[in-house]
């Protein structure tokens, strides 16, 4: 699964690496200038450009993911599975778009490489989200032996109904 995980988010990598490029250097090409503000520079352009190719990115993710990395714990309906997936990668775009709208005005560092460092450093927040909230394990089968539970099957029973709870 996590090889799975790994591939999703490498192609929702170029996706958002594309989107960023496009938007930033033929969309919105006549907008870049910098802004001064109280923390340093701000480039409108790259700022809408990095929070829209994040989204694209997190569609991508979200269909390659529900399609084939989690296909076997898609318990939920799709719309419920895709916003609570959009709600939950909500920590992995603010990271990536805080640190290219960071690295590159601050401190000069090419709006790409500080995309990719973003997006690397988002990735554990996604891989939690991910396999605990949005796709998360489905509860394993009570063992019962005779009349009497195992110990293993009574964890997981009570595991099974703090879950449902």
């Amino acid at each position: 699964m996590l090889a799975k995980f790994l591939i999703a988010g490498a192609v929702s990598y170029v996706v958002n690496q594309i989107a960023l490029i496009l938007l930033y250097e033929v969309v919105f090409a006549d907008m870049r200038h910098s802004t001064d503000t109280l923390f340093g520079k701000l480039n409108p352009a790259l700022l809408i450009s990095s929070i829209i190719a994040v989204e694209i990115a997190i569609v991508a993710r979200f269909l390659i993911n529900d399609a084939w990395t989690f296909r076997d714990r898609r318990d939920a309906p799709f719309v419920r599975r895709f916003v609570t997936s959009n709600v939950s990668s909500f920590g992995s775009p603010l990271i990536s778009i805080a640190v290219v709208n960071i690295l590159t005005p601050i401190f000069g560092v090419n709006y790409l490489v500080a995309n990719t460092i973003g997006v690397a450093l988002g990735f554990g927040w996604n891989y939690v989200w991910s396999t605990k909230v949005v796709w998360k394990d489905k509860p394993t089968e009570i063992i019962a032996v005779g009349n009497e539970q195992t110990a293993e099957s009574k964890q997981q029973t009570a595991k099974a109904e703090e879950q449902s709870v």
